[in-house]
């Protein structure tokens, strides 16, 4: 937009949101009230005008009606300051009760057609109605009048009383708008003020929902829920960092003693490479730390992502299933050190019509909320943490099957088990059980990601972010014959 519109609206933009609303619906009204009072005004004026025609008919009509019977009548004059002429058919003026400049004007209105006029006499405005009323002496003439300038004084004066009206009520309403938008923008000035105090005490403040559901208590409802998610985000962090500083603190003062003490060995061969061996369980464990810590890491900014409106990852039932067994495999490789079995079970979805398992032949594959990567963490993060814990000899077995809309991950070994105050906090960071189920040392750098001996008690924490990622739930129980049971679901997608 340019020109003086533009020029009108970039002040506006200064004043505050209460002016602004005050401004526009004062501006609507104005316009209301005088349109308003325009229409009223012409129906006033048309209202007078109908009355005055009808007063002066009713003033004509006696004189007419005895003018139509008697050629020679006697005629009274009218009362009550009406204004009457009669003219006769020879244009003699047989009676008038109108002022003298008007009675000069009689002659022109004998030669008129019947009917209401509007005439200017002398600068005096006169609405007249002429009737020619017909007898035995021939064509007569009554006129009655009344002065049009008492009508302009009466509409006049209408108006005037109209626009005082008018603005006493556009000035009542700009008042009342000006006190209805500041009672709505309360809340909103409450939520500043609280948003203001973010700043000081972010961790307590939280912004007021009004007891009315309106837009303002939806649109605080909603920041809440944000400031909600963005302080648990905060939180998590913050412990995140520090339990991370906590847990790289013992590892890292391990490897300076290592290494200061081989330092102190280099003339002894053996004891030189004892310590470097040491030192580099120390290093793995911290490698395996940083790529935990870096794995919770990008399945969380993929969550937030995804919440954001990202594409999300679509995987067949049968795909996953090729995983599992890859990862089982890749598990396999680790426990045969110990002589640890690792076993697996795939249940295909029900086909429909009741023709047995299997994929396809009338029923459609089920897919999940889960990439191959995911499936990958869960059986190695899971199976892993069995393999560390279980003694020499044990066994592992793996399923991955579909029931009741849902997918099932199981991984159940014959272990120790661990202690029941352990499971409420087992998905925790950095939780470990006690020396029952303890990892133990396992030189083997090949393990990945897997929590092996020293872990860093952020296995189980990962499998429980990539469950929730898929909207499942990730669980784990002891088995009364002994070991442990670790469960992920992992809902459908329709």
């Amino acid at each position: 937009m340019t020109g003086p519109g533009r020029g009108l609206i970039r002040p506006l933009r200064n004043l505050s949101l209460r002016a602004r609303i005050t401004i526009g619906s004062t501006a609507i009204a104005a316009v209301v009230i005088v349109l308003l009072v325009v229409v009223m005004r012409f129906q006033v004026v048309s209202v007078v005008a109908s009355a005055t025609r009808t007063l002066l008919d009713a003033d004509a009509d006696p004189y007419v009606a005895t003018l139509e019977v008697d050629s020679n009548p006697d005629l009274s004059p009218p009362g009550n300051l009406q204004l009457v002429a009669v003219v006769s058919p020879t244009g003699d003026i047989v009676l008038s009760t109108m002022p003298g400049k008007v009675e000069r004007a009689l002659g022109s209105l004998t030669s008129t057609r019947a009917g209401t006029s509007v005439i200017q006499v002398s600068g005096s405005e006169y609405r007249v109605v002429v009737e020619h009323p017909v007898n035995q002496a021939g064509r007569w003439t009554v006129v009655a009048a009344r002065n049009a300038q008492a009508e302009a004084i009466v509409v006049d004066d209408l108006t005037s009383t109209l626009s005082l009206t008018g603005l006493a009520i556009l000035i009542a309403f700009g008042v009342a708008s000006w006190a209805l938008a500041t009672a709505a923008l309360r809340p909103v000035n409450r939520m500043r003020r609280e948003a203001e105090r973010l700043s000081v005490a972010p961790e307590r403040a939280e912004l007021p929902v009004g007891p009315a559901e309106d837009e303002l208590a939806s649109l605080a409802t909603t920041l809440n829920a944000f400031l909600a998610r963005t302080r648990q985000a905060t939180e998590r962090e913050r412990q995140m960092v520090s339990d991370a500083s906590h847990e790289l603190r013992t590892p890292l003062a391990i490897l300076t003693t290592q290494l200061d003490l081989a330092s102190l060995d280099g003339d002894d061969a053996a004891a030189l490479a004892a310590h470097i061996e040491r030192a580099k369980l120390s290093v793995a464990r911290l490698s395996r730390l940083a790529n935990d810590l870096l794995a919770l890491s990008r399945i969380e900014e993929s969550e937030r992502r995804e919440q954001d409106g990202a594409e999300q990852t679509l995987t067949g039932w049968s795909d996953l299933g090729d995983e599992v067994m890859s990862a089982v495999d890749r598990v396999r490789l680790i426990a045969s050190a110990k002589d640890i079995t690792v076993d697996f079970d795939l249940e295909p979805p029900v086909a429909v019509g009741g023709s047995g398992p299997g994929i396809g032949g009338g029923t459609v594959e089920p897919r999940y909320r889960l990439d191959t990567g995911g499936m990958a963490q869960l059986v190695t993060n899971i199976a892993g943490n069995a393999v560390s814990a279980l003694p020499r000899g044990g066994g592992i077995f793996v399923s991955w099957r579909s029931a009741a809309g849902e997918g099932i991950l199981q991984v159940t070994d014959d272990g120790p088990g661990v202690p029941e105050s352990f499971i409420p906090v087992a998905f925790d960071r950095f939780t470990r059980p006690d020396e029952a189920r303890k990892s133990r040392p396992n030189p083997d750098p090949t393990t990945g990601a897997i929590a092996l001996p020293g872990g860093s008690g952020l296995g189980l924490a990962i499998v429980r972010a990539v469950a929730e990622r898929a909207g499942g739930t990730a669980s784990l129980r002891n088995v009364r014959s002994g070991g442990l049971e670790v469960t992920v679901r992992v809902p459908e997608v329709s």
